[in-house]
């Protein structure tokens, strides 16, 4: 029978080495896995970034095989992010194989110690790359057909660690069959849990860009035409795509600059004021170029950039992660220009669909934007310091929604300032910077 094996090449720390280490919990030896049906499923436990190399080929392969994986399931994303990210947090991803070594799954996890307002500091084993505000769609990496014996022996897995703390599983995406199933499983076994849902939002892109733009609103047709026209009119119109990697930091410095002037004008902070975002996008920005992933663009009027987008393709869809634009131009609706030539380019090339990612609004549905959720999944095993945790966070959550639903809006508004004041949190996080678009510089469609 096969046991649990902690890989870690020599040299290697288990952690983002720039960093100091956190204390955490460590991973205790386990047994060979046995499903319903009787297979073994043996789980080794990487926990450096560099021991997962004999395990890349056949992460790809299970990439190729199952279609509903995204982006933010590949290597190269979650590599760029743990780079980025990794400062105390531990990693751990876990590889399912049958028993002639086959690999059925990954579970690329890290643990993090995080504050709690009554526990104190609780530890949470969370999916890699959450808790920046950067991944979404993110999810458990399995071969088709193997979601059972995948999540059996996953959840015989964390029911097998000394204090694992909270589960925190999020923005997996609603067409996840492992999700599905870890959801029916933790359930069955009467595990405390939490389950909430975040909008997102894909525009399914027609075969032609006629087809596209007469599907969408006559008022706002004509708007993103007559902008086009006018930009035609008064300069020089560039739509500038990054091709080589010597474009790379001056395109990236453009969308920094860009981005952060869009959100200092309304007061916010802006998203790239974080030394940690900055480095995840040139590491991203460089390995998909190299796999022919990256899409960022720019719009320019005499040569001067005046909007940009960094987008990525993944398969027949475009995802899109961050923009910025010049308000200088704010009458000239150069973010509507810049992401209609982009559209017209993907259509042209093939992609069937943009994902706005999180968030839902009007701005996004006038561009044939639909309706979608992710579900954030908490749970923890019973009788154990992180069920009490869940169960405070539940009924707090429930609070805030009856408090929500009963007081005056203005009431709830003068408690929600009164709380950011006193968390010395921002109006605005991250995600939500992220998620808004660059249509939102003018609010309404004129």
């Amino acid at each position: 029978m096969g046991t649990l094996r902690v890989l870690e090449p020599s040299g290697h720390s288990a952690v983002n080495s720039s960093q100091p280490m956190m204390t955490l919990p460590e991973v205790l030896p386990l047994g060979a896995e046995t499903a319903a049906d009787g297979d073994c499923v043996e789980i080794s436990a990487y926990s450096s970034w560099e021991s997962l190399a004999d395990v890349l080929p056949s992460w790809e392969t299970i990439l190729r095989e199952n279609p509903s994986l995204s982006i933010f399931s590949t290597p190269e994303w979650l590599h760029a992010w743990w780079e980025a990210f990794g400062a105390n947090r531990r990693l751990i991803v876990l590889a399912f194989c049958d028993a002639d070594g086959s690999l059925i799954g990954l579970a690329p996890l890290y643990w993090e110690n995080a504050k709690h307002p009554i526990l104190g500091k609780i530890k949470q084993l969370r999916l890699l790359g959450d808790g920046s505000g950067d991944s979404d769609n993110l999810d458990f990496i399995v071969r088709p057909g193997e979601e059972n014996r995948f999540v059996s022996a996953l959840v015989r897995w964390i029911g097998q660690q000394h204090n694992c703390g909270v589960c925190s599983f999020n923005t997996l995406p609603s067409d996840s069959l492992a999700a599905k199933v870890l959801i029916a499983r933790i359930e069955e076994a009467n595990w405390p849990s939490r389950q909430t849902a975040i909008p997102n939002s894909v525009v399914p892109l027609a075969s032609t860009w006629e087809s596209y733009i007469e599907g969408l609103s006559p008022k706002f047709r004509r708007l993103i035409t007559r902008c086009r026209k006018k930009l035609d009119a008064q300069y020089e119109v560039r739509f500038r795509r990054c091709e080589n990697f010597v474009e790379i930091p001056a395109m990236l410095e453009t969308l920094y600059s860009l981005h952060q002037k869009r959100w200092n004008s309304v007061n916010e902070p802006g998203s790239f004021g974080s030394a940690e975002r900055r480095e995840l996008y040139k590491r991203m920005a460089t390995s998909f170029l190299q796999r022919g992933w990256l899409e960022l663009w720019t719009l320019e009027l005499n040569g001067r950039a005046v909007a940009a987008q960094m987008s990525f393709r993944y398969r027949d869809r475009v995802y899109g992660l961050q923009e910025g634009f010049d308000t200088d131009f704010f009458s000239q609706h150069v973010g509507y220009v810049l992401r209609a030539g982009m559209f017209e380019h993907f259509i042209r090339s093939g992609v069937n669909s943009y994902d706005f990612l999180g968030g839902f609004n009007a701005q996004k549905q006038r561009w044939g934007a639909e309706l979608g959720a992710y579900t954030n999944l908490q749970f923890a095993t019973p009788w154990s310091i992180a069920s009490c945790c869940l169960a405070l966070d539940k009924s707090a959550a429930a609070s805030k929604e009856w408090l929500r639903h009963h007081l005056p809006p203005v009431a709830w508004s003068l408690l929600h300032r009164m709380k950011l004041s006193l968390s010395h949190e921002p109006a605005s996080g991250d995600h939500e910077l992220k998620c808004a678009t660059l249509e939102e510089e003018v609010g309404v469609v004129q």
